[in-house]
């Protein structure tokens, strides 16, 4: 039956659907590991008891909130962008049929830490008055295009040989390919190295100082997870550090983009009807609202866990005992007294709390020996 139609038979080969990438894989994996963690303590929080539900929901999602900004702003194209609509040539090749022929597109470039991302998409930018009649009309021009010189991060020589970086590599490639032209007009920019003319081995240098930082602030961020658990004053201080350590980063990428050796001329890339002028993104804004938020809330944290631990170790959930070193010393020295500095003595050493991890399947601790002697030398006197 599979081969009553066909005047030769033979395998069935359809050709490739090719869709444009609308969005980063990585960026969206990130982002479902993370949701998919949120969603799942959503599937807890019945079971836990009502007064400690508020508490804890803001302790998750916050966590989730901060490691999530900080992976996907590691790994996203957005530190340095702009978007022009314009018109422009399509084909990078003269002698092709039409190639003269201009289009009008919204053309984007987007700037990571290991790579740019090149965006050109047809649409009516109204610069004619008239309604735009598309020259090409069997083809989506749709176009979603990235260039790394990450992995690896050596600048490599001048050139397109087998020497050069790997950003020049890949645009020596697409150019062979016939990518876009206005996509080659806007990488080209990055391949000059001399001169005032540095604008790759800046956005390079940037992203290698930029992307070290974020790998040692998440590093910091797990390791406050874990001292969270345990101790709220030393997790305070690690999530300072690390809202210092993102601070430091948005500074060093601003720095050497606007700064840098030998790079006084900013980039600016002409079309004819605009001029992309790149300016910094969600990327860049995400990372410094994260660690503002971290050093803010870290700060706050550890003044309220000096004055009232009371209330960090309900919102840590967390439990606080008599600090029991003191103890033997106040029962025998009430002993000898009489009584009354025992009191004194033991209602001032309440007040000096030690913050203790127990057992969260119980409700209750079991019985000091300390506490229930002092307790009958109280009742004595």
């Amino acid at each position: 039956m599979g081969n009553a139609f066909r005047q030769h038979p033979g395998p069935a080969i359809y050709a490739p659907n090719q869709t444009p990438v609308t969005d980063d894989l990585l960026e969206v994996g990130l982002l479902v590991a993370f949701g998919m963690i949120g969603f799942s303590f959503l599937l807890i929080i019945p079971g836990i008891r009502s007064f400690e539900r508020g508490w804890a929901i803001i302790r998750v999602f916050v966590t989730l909130f901060i490691g999530a900004s900080i992976l996907v702003s590691n790994f996203g194209y957005d530190w340095y962008t702009d978007t022009i609509c314009t018109r422009t040539q399509y084909k990078p090749y003269v002698n092709l049929p039409n190639a003269s022929q201009e289009i009008q597109a919204q053309v984007g470039l987007h700037i990571g830490l290991r790579g740019i991302n090149v965006t050109l998409r047809e649409m009516d930018c109204g610069v004619e008055g008239t309604p735009y009649e598309r020259p090409f009309l069997r083809e989506v021009i749709n176009y979603n295009e990235q260039f790394f010189w990450a992995d690896p991060w050596r600048q490599g020589r001048f050139g397109f040989g087998r020497y050069a970086g790997r950003f020049a590599q890949t645009f020596r490639a697409d150019e062979f390919r016939g990518t876009p032209y206005p996509i080659l007009w806007v990488a080209e920019y990055f391949t000059f190295d001399g001169e005032g003319l540095r604008w790759g081995r800046k956005f390079r240098q940037a992203g290698w100082y930029t992307h070290i930082f974020m790998w040692l602030a998440f590093a910091l961020y797990l390791v406050s997870i874990l001292l969270f658990v345990n101790t709220i004053h030393h997790g305070a201080l690690l999530m300072l550090y690390m809202g210092l350590v993102l601070c430091l980063a948005v500074f060093t990428y601003g720095n050497v983009i606007l700064n840098g050796v030998n790079n006084s001329i900013k980039m600016k890339i002409p079309f004819q009807d605009g001029v992309i002028d790149p300016q910094f993104g969600w990327s860049w804004w995400l990372t410094l609202a994260t660690g503002v938020f971290s050093v803010i809330a870290s700060v706050f944290i550890l003044i309220l866990n000096a004055t009232r631990p009371d209330l960090t170790a309900v919102f840590f959930h967390h439990t606080y005992v008599i600090d029991e070193e003191f103890v033997p010393s106040a029962i025998e020295e009430s002993a000898e007294d009489g009584g009354p500095l025992l009191r004194t003595r033991s209602n001032r050493k309440t007040k000096t709390l030690r913050r203790t991890r127990i057992n969260r399947g119980t409700t209750r601790k079991n019985p000091d020996p300390f506490s229930i002697a002092l307790k009958d030398v109280s009742q004595a006197a």
